[in-house]
């Protein structure tokens, strides 16, 4: 055999010889290897998506996705594209697009749009027409244009008679029994203040309400709940019956609260009184209605009506509601608010009984 020959396989020989029990092969060297890449969780991109936005104000770029996933870039894109799509049960897609055309393409997460479509508004980063080409103020467009908003806003209007009637931004106020003063006494001269503050989150969805008491020496205390994001709905009286239930919770934690374990001091919620609140009815709108609908107030002798557009953070909707000052128990506060004409057609029964 040729010296050359005798080399050549002797360094052929040197390249095949078996690897060690404690050696570790790449994967990419392994010829016939039949893993797979894994797959990345949907669920991962969102998250993503909302980790970028709340540290940067941005969307995510495929990019950002081959740095938190190894991945090539064809099935970073890839995936950030089946995002924008309903997938299973879910009724709505995990990301959406940026209204402006960008390189390379932002995303952000659906869970949270209504919010970042007011973010961008505020920020004048999204385009008011993200449909239509630039036009001139004397342009047919333009009156097109107007035309639109003045259908959208007059849709609006026509709809929010048939939206359900709902209670938020509730002001209540209660008495301490004569009854429990001096428990009342002691639990001031325990914390030696003037006034108490104390606030409690009850529930466990999101904007779930804000529940704020203030205790004064005298035996007065007020109670505001700010539940602005999920208003109570008041149409049935099963809807009534879960406020009641809300308020009960509500009246658990003052006890716990003041160390009112025998309940000496805090009334029933039916003593409570309802000072203030705002119903309103909400029409869900869509992301050009939120940047071009009205904010609107009106003020009437002591009664204030506004529409405006409200972020629910997943949707948007055109609330109009009127603030009230009723200062009445809860039963007749609910009972007025659900029936607004109730007084008036008594009166009117009472004169036509008297006519007769």
């Amino acid at each position: 055999m040729p010296e050359d020959s005798l080399v050549h396989n002797k360094a052929t020989f040197k390249k095949n010889v078996p690897i060690t029990a404690n050696e570790n092969v790449p994967l990419s060297e392994l010829g016939h290897s039949t893993c797979r890449q894994k797959s990345i969780p949907k669920k991962k991109m969102e998250e993503l998506a909302i980790q970028k936005y709340r540290t940067t104000g941005e969307g995510i770029v495929f990019t950002d996705v081959t740095r938190a996933f190894p991945c090539s870039k064809n099935k970073a894109q890839r995936i950030l594209k089946d995002c924008c799509n309903k997938t299973g049960n879910n009724s709505r897609p995990l990301l959406f697009r940026s209204f402006k055309r960008t390189s390379p393409q932002q995303y952000f997460p659906s869970c949270i749009r209504a919010d970042i479509v007011e973010d961008l508004k505020k920020r004048e980063n999204v385009l008011k027409h993200p449909t239509e080409v630039s036009y001139s103020s004397k342009s047919p467009l333009s009156n097109l244009h107007t035309q639109q908003k003045s259908q959208n806003f007059l849709d609006v209007l026509t709809s929010l008679p048939f939206a359900p009637k709902c209670i938020h931004k509730l002001q209540l106020q209660l008495s301490v029994n004569s009854k429990g003063y001096d428990d009342l006494k002691l639990f001031f001269d325990k914390y030696k203040s003037n006034r108490i503050t104390h606030t409690e989150r009850i529930g466990k969805a999101q904007g779930i309400p804000n529940v704020t008491y203030i205790v004064y020496p005298k035996g007065k205390i007020m109670v505001y709940i700010a539940c602005s994001d999920r208003p109570f709905k008041l149409e049935t009286d099963n809807d009534v019956s879960s406020l009641f239930v809300f308020f009960g919770q509500v009246r658990d934690r003052l006890l716990h609260l003041l160390c009112d374990i025998r309940e000496r001091m805090v009334p029933g919620v039916m003593e409570w009184s309802l000072i203030q609140c705002d119903v309103n009815r909400d029409v869900k709108v869509d992301d050009s209605m939120q940047l071009t609908l009205p904010d609107i107030q009106l003020k009437y002798t002591d009664r204030v009506f506004r529409l405006y557009v409200k972020s629910l953070h997943d949707k948007a909707v055109c609330r109009g509601e009127e603030s009230l000052k009723l200062n009445m128990l809860l039963p007749e506060a609910f009972d007025n608010i659900r029936n607004p004409y109730k007084s008036l057609e008594k009166k009117l029964d009472d004169i036509l009984q008297r006519s007769k």
